[in-house]
C-alpha cells in the first residue's frame, strides 16, 4: 500500500471512530418557556447544569457555564442543545405560534433521545407538538396539576411518552412563615399579573382561604397585566391590609402597550409599598421581597433531568412514570427588606433557614 493511501486509511478509520463516538452520545434538547435573564430561569438552569453534572452527562463545572452562556454543550456523554421561547415579554398568540413552530423544526433537525420542557408554555404548545411520538418528554415547572394539557392521563399514570415535575406551591407555608415573623398581621390580598403561571397560584390561593387554612384572611385579590391598575389597587390596598402575597408580576404592560420588565416592577413595589410580603419562589426574595418557603426552580429542573436521566440509561417509560413534585425548598428571607420595614431577623433564625443579601430590584 502506497504511504498516501495508508495515511488515507488511517484518517478514515479515525473518522469512523469520531462517527461512532458521536453517535452513542445521548441528544437532549431542552425547552425554556421563558428568557434567560429571568430570574427563574437561572435557578433552573442551575438545577439542570449540576444534576447533568452529578450524573456524567457533563464532565466539569466548566461545562455548566459553558452551557448557560451558549446553549449548547457537548460533553463526552452527551450532547445538549437549549432554546427559548421568550414568552413572559412576548406572549401574543401570533409570537407562540411562530416561535413553536420554529422549535419544533429545531427539535426535528436535532433528532433528540429526549426532550425536557422547562415550564407551562414549552409544556403546552411544545409539549403537545410531541404528544405520542417516539421522543419520550420530560416536563418541569407546570403550575398546578399537568392534566389541565392533556399531555398525562393521570398523575399516577401518565399513560403517553410524557412525564414529569409540577408546581405544588407552598403559598400556605409561606404565609405562615409570615405570620411567624410579623405575628399581629392579620389580613393580606393577592398581587400578580394576569399570567398561566399567575392564575393557577391565584386559585389555589384562593381555595386554601375558603378552607380556612391561612393564618391571614383574604380579604382582596389584584389579577391584571394593566401596570398602571396595577399600581393605583396596590397603593389603595396598602392602606387596608397588613400584608400582600406577591406572585408573579412579569407579564405587565404600560399604557402604550409596552412590556413592563418585572425588576422594574418589583422596585416600584419596594420603593412605595411599606408592608411585609411572601411570595412562593426564591426568584421573588433574590428580587428583593421579604420572604418565601420557597417553591424551587433549582429543585424542578434537578429532578426533571432525574426523570430523564432514569429513561435514558435506566430504560424506565415515561408512560409509567408518574408525575411528580419535589419537597419544599427552605424558609428564605431578604435582608434589606426586612430592614426596610423594621422586622428584627437575628433572634428568629431558628426558623429560617437562608438569608438573602441582595435586592436585585434594588441595584442602581
Amino acid at each position: 500500500m502506497r504511504k498516501w493511501q495508508a495515511v488515507a486509511a488511517l484518517f478514515l478509520l479515525l473518522c469512523m471512530g469520531s462517527s461512532a463516538d458521536a453517535a452513542e452520545k445521548k441528544r437532549v434538547f431542552v425547552v425554556s418557556s421563558y428568557h434567560k435573564e429571568y430570574l427563574w430561569s437561572q435557578s433552573t438552569q442551575r438545577g439542570l447544569g449540576e444534576a447533568m453534572l452529578t450524573y456524567g452527562y457533563l464532565d466539569d463545572a466548566r461545562q455548566i457555564e459553558a452551557f448557560a452562556e451558549n446553549d449548547y454543550v457537548e460533553s463526552s456523554k452527551a450532547v445538549v442543545k437549549k432554546d427559548w421561547m421568550d414568552t413572559k415579554r412576548k406572549n401574543s398568540a401570533q409570537h407562540i405560534a411562530r416561535t413553536t413552530h420554529r422549535i419544533m423544526q429545531a427539535i426535528e433537525a436535532f433528532q433528540p433521545d429526549l426532550v425536557l420542557l422547562g415550564d407551562d408554555n414549552a409544556a403546552n404548545y411544545i409539549g403537545n407538538q410531541l404528544l405520542d411520538t417516539d421522543t419520550p418528554v420530560v416536563f418541569w415547572g407546570i403550575n398546578g396539576l399537568p392534566l389541565k394539557y392533556g399531555l398525562v392521563d393521570s398523575m399516577d399514570n401518565p399513560g403517553h411518552n410524557v412525564t414529569g415535575v409540577w408546581q405544588t406551591g407552598y403559598h400556605k407555608e409561606s404565609l405562615e412563615f409570615l405570620h411567624a415573623l410579623v405575628p399581629n398581621a392579620r389580613t393580606f390580598a393577592i398581587l400578580a399579573c394576569d399570567s398561566v403561571t399567575a392564575r393557577p397560584n391565584v386559585k389555589q390561593i384562593q381555595v386554601l382561604a375558603r378552607s380556612g387554612k391561612l393564618p391571614l384572611e383574604l380579604v382582596d385579590v389584584v389579577v391584571t397585566n394593566s401596570y398602571s391598575e396595577f399600581q393605583q389597587r396596590v397603593l389603595e390596598l396598602a392602606e387596608t391590609v397588613d400584608a400582600f402575597f406577591m406572585l408573579n408580576h412579569d407579564t405587565f404592560r404600560d399604557d402604550d402597550g409596552n412590556h413592563v420588565d418585572m425588576l422594574t416592577v418589583g422596585r416600584w413595589y419596594l420603593e412605595n409599598v411599606g408592608k411585609p410580603e411572601a411570595s412562593h419562589e426564591d426568584q421573588f426574595v433574590r428580587e428583593g421581597m421579604l420572604l418565601t418557603a420557597n417553591d424551587s426552580g433549582y429543585n424542578q429542573s434537578y429532578k426533571a433531568f432525574e426523570m430523564a436521566y432514569d429513561i435514558l440509561e435506566q430504560g424506565l417509560n415515561p408512560s409509567r412514570m408518574r408525575t411528580t413534585t419535589p419537597q419544599r425548598g427552605p424558609l428564605m428571607i431578604n435582608r434589606k427588606r426586612a430592614e426596610m420595614l423594621g422586622i428584627a431577623i437575628e433572634d428568629r433564625m431558628d426558623i429560617i433557614d437562608i438569608v438573602v443579601e441582595e435586592s436585585v430590584a434594588l441595584r442602581e
